[in-house]
């Protein structure tokens, strides 16, 4: 994860760059696992990267205080049929799959488990969670995926959804009100909020795309790079969390 204008994010958030986790910038990574938006693997450490616009730098550098409660995450499944949820947890994330009894594991950082036709699932989030989810589809290519990085003591809520690796089925995110997604298919998703398009691994391009996508196709978000039109992430406005995600597969 590219890390961006730190000098600045630093003197308008007002707070020192944590030893670990996402640092304070405009463009960040809790999980640092390359430049850009990573190819998802089998390795649980993939995440986007995190646009946030100065603007949005300056409205947050009022909002230190930490959050009273942590942010809750729940998961529905709209569909009539059973779904499958499988999650890649960050190498760094605090909750994990032994904190998820009902998720089947082989290791702490990949589990997986049924989503029934119609149900609603509160999945906990107690502490700090960085996950990448994925519904009937492995967390890699060609999937549609839900990024989640709540409750980071040292950063503020970062929740996204990405077609970087491929599109598979519709996901909508509501966080803290506001309604990310639902991506309109493969393509066509260049104004839709909170939503990284088909291949653009940096938002506005598809500058080092994985799983194959060729680079420098269309389809991405107008505007910079630190400030995509619309953004392709959306950033809380509380220290350490304090809100609520709720995930539906539509």
């Amino acid at each position: 994860m590219r890390v961006y204008l730190l000098v600045l994010a630093l003197v308008l958030v007002g707070c020192p760059a944590p030893s670990s986790g996402p640092p304070a910038v405009i463009a960040i990574d809790p999980a640092s696992k390359a430049a850009s938006h990573p190819a998802s693997t089998s390795t649980p450490t993939t995440r986007g990267s995190v646009i946030v616009s100065p603007a949005s730098i300056l409205a947050l550098a009022s909002t230190s205080a930490p959050a009273a409660t942590p942010t809750s995450v729940t998961l529905v499944n709209t569909t009539g049929t059973a779904a499958t949820v499988n999650v890649a947890f960050g190498s760094d994330s605090v909750v994990n799959a032994t904190a998820w009894p009902f998720c089947t594991s082989s290791g702490p950082l990949v589990c997986s488990f049924s989503l029934a036709a119609k149900e609603t699932k509160v999945v906990p989030s107690n502490g700090y969670l960085n996950a990448t989810l994925a519904f009937n589809g492995a967390v890699g290519c060609g999937t549609t995926k839900a990024e989640l990085n709540v409750n980071n003591p040292k950063w503020y809520d970062v929740v996204d959804i990405s077609l970087v690796d491929g599109f598979s089925n519709k996901i909508q995110i509501t966080f803290n009100g506001t309604v990310l997604g639902p991506p309109n298919g493969k393509d066509g998703n260049e104004k839709v909020l909170g939503l990284y398009p088909f291949g653009c691994d940096i938002c506005v391009a598809q500058q080092n795309p994985p799983c194959g996508i060729p680079a420098g196709g269309p389809g991405c978000k107008a505007g910079t790079q630190n400030n995509p039109t619309p953004p392709c992430q959306q950033q809380g406005a509380t220290m350490g969390g304090g809100g609520s995600v709720k995930v539906e597969l539509l």
